[in-house]
């Protein structure tokens, strides 16, 4: 079975479910906390789709459409 590889993202939603920041604490409440959190992004707006990006290090362009915005920020977090 291969070793699950914890990322910085994963780290945050441990912190945010379990109030640690250990990559031990990693389970099913946390997957589906994750799981919801991008299911989110969706309802986001342009604006605080921007500052999402910014949270994670990237810069993204308002003028482009909702839909570029979030593909980005998905393939940003896909790259860990």
């Amino acid at each position: 079975m291969p070793k699950l590889v914890i990322t910085e993202e994963m780290l945050d939603v441990i912190q945010a479910v379990k109030g640690r920041r250990d990559p031990a604490y990693w389970d099913g409440r946390c997957k589906r906390y994750m799981e919801n959190l991008k299911k989110n992004i969706s309802n986001m707006t342009k604006g605080e789709l921007e500052e999402k990006g910014r949270e994670l290090g990237i810069e993204l362009d308002k003028r482009q459409s909702k839909d570029k915005l979030i593909k980005e920020i998905e393939n940003y977090q896909k790259k860990g």
